[in-house]
């Protein structure tokens, strides 16, 4: 497998994590070129165990054979002892007697022609290993020693599959003045073919490569800029022998940890049993009902506008479930609500969710949801307007003489794209007058539009709070432009138990 992409967008971590993941089935080999170990060590303290016997494999490898001159009885009594001491300890870590034996046909081969002077980064240029007297001086047998731990590392190991990673094949590349398509050609010949190890290889380009071609997979890892935010995205270009059904994903890095984010099927989402209040900390704000997403965005100021922007293509159901959350939450503090929905509303489902999860007995002393229908109203909660004059079915007076048994502060909720549909475009003159009424007492004001509505820039303009539900590639994403925040994911509860959280794009 090919891990490819430019620096920074998670090459590595991801390589580790594979390790990580299978450590318990498949014997590892992870040889990092670019980054220290005490860098990655830090990163993931795991690996420092890990590393250790392999960093013995490669140190008493290397000694062995710098110990062995042309003719060893030149050795001293002392060199000597100390030698066979080495091929003892070396012979006990890597005895591969009565063992299945790795093919090294294509390393040897390699390695062959660099002592010849028959290849050189190019591939077909000559290596200018001469001295200036003609002669020339070359360290037989260390040429390539991470590379041959990684054969020996398999070759112990066997019949077991072994995972080796190699990070990065371009720095791998440049440490022996070998074309990488050479090296990649050599170790699938050798391992991939005839020891059937797995290899994943890590790239440092994103383009499009020859050894595209020569990888059963390939991984694009991909950062980019979106509206002066961070969107990381890994792509399976290639999954030889496997049906790709979703082929990018989302992702982040938080806490030093690859987590992709599922693409939202709200269809599923369990709704919980009971609404528990989030406590309000601030005597300025209120909570949005998401204990998550107070905590990154912070509360609605009292006495704020509060602007939901919803995206192209963000569903329906995650609008609905944002809204009720929120509904609920002061329901339950026993605040006075007006709802104008921006959405058609289930009134005996959300009769149901109000008496049971806020255990409001008579929702209508304490909500007025505005209907724009012409049919008598289905709850004692709803209230037909006439949908021609929008200051008049708008009177916070009338409202809070309603409810006049609700607690302060009380809470609207408008949406803008159903009021325009009734009121038209230039609503916004009409209903300003309540939206001023509520905040100047102290209120608060949520205001939801899309990006269709004529009223956005100016709803944009006056909010103390901006947020905006964003859906990319089926994945529904947050994030506040007043104040200005990443992207969160919004994580759905998976049980009844379970509260919705949000995950930062990192």
């Amino acid at each position: 497998m090919i891990i490819k992409g430019e620096a920074g967008t998670g090459k590595t971590t991801l390589a580790l994590q594979l390790i990580e993941e299978l450590s318990a089935e498949q014997p590892e080999y992870y040889l990092s070129m670019r980054v220290s170990d005490e860098a990655l060590f830090r990163q993931f303290p795991w690996l420092r165990e890990k590393a250790r016997r392999n960093e013995i494999l490669k140190a008493g490898k290397a000694f062995l054979r710098r110990s062995v001159p042309a003719e060893k009885d030149n050795l001293d009594p002392k060199a000597k002892q100390d030698l066979k001491v080495t091929k003892n300890l070396l012979q006990a870590l890597t005895d591969t007697e009565q063992s299945p034996v790795v093919v090294r046909t294509e390393l040897m081969k390699l390695e062959g022609q660099i002592e010849a002077g028959e290849i050189g980064p190019d591939g077909d240029e000559e290596m200018d290993i001469l001295s200036g007297d003609g002669s020339f001086t070359l360290e037989i047998g260390t040429m390539m020693p991470e590379l041959e731990l990684a054969y020996d590392i398999v070759e112990n190991h066997l019949p077991s599959r072994s995972l080796i990673v190699l990070d990065s094949i371009e720095a791998l590349s440049e440490t022996y003045g070998i074309p990488a398509q050479r090296i990649v050609n050599t170790i699938q010949r050798d391992l991939v073919e005839h020891s059937a190890s797995n290899v994943t290889y890590v790239l440092e380009t994103s383009g499009k490569s020859i050894l595209d071609y020569l990888g059963d997979g390939i991984i694009s890892m991909q950062s980019e800029e979106r509206s002066g935010r961070r969107v990381r995205t890994l792509v399976i270009e290639k999954l030889r022998g496997a049906s790709v059904h979703r082929w990018k994903y989302l992702f982040t890095l938080q806490d030093g940890r690859m987590s992709v984010f599922d693409r939202d099927n709200f269809d599923n989402m369990f709704w919980p049993d009971k609404h528990v209040p989030i406590p309000e900390d601030d005597p300025k704000r209120i909570s949005l009902g998401m204990e998550s997403m107070d905590m990154v965005l912070g509360g609605p100021a009292k006495g704020g506008l509060v602007l939901i922007e919803v995206g192209e293509d963000v569903p329906q159901d995650f609008v609905r479930l944002f809204e009720t959350t929120f509904v609920l939450d002061n329901l339950i503090k026993k605040r006075g609500l007006i709802w104008y929905p921006q959405h058609a509303l289930d009134y005996s489902l959300l009769e149901k969710q109000v008496r049971d999860m806020a255990k409001v007995d008579r929702p209508s002393e304490l909500m007025c949801v505005l209907d724009p229908g012409n049919q008598s109203p289905e709850a004692s909660f709803v209230r037909i307007v006439e949908g021609a004059d929008a200051s008049h079915d708008l009177r916070f007076d009338q409202f809070r003489y309603q409810l006049s048994s609700a607690k302060a502060p009380f809470v609207s909720v408008l949406g803008f794209n159903a009021i325009e549909d009734s009121y038209g475009k230039d609503v916004m003159p009409s209903v300003m007058p309540f939206i001023d009424a509520m905040r100047r007492g102290g209120n608060v004001v949520m205001a939801e539009a899309t990006s269709i509505s004529s009223s956005l820039p100016y709803l944009a303009h006056q909010a103390k709070m901006h947020i905006k539900f964003e859906s990319i590639n089926g994945t529904v994403l947050v994030c506040g432009q007043k104040p200005f925040t990443p992207y969160y994911h919004f994580e759905l509860c998976k049980d009844n138990n379970c509260r919705p959280t949000l995950m930062p794009m990192l």
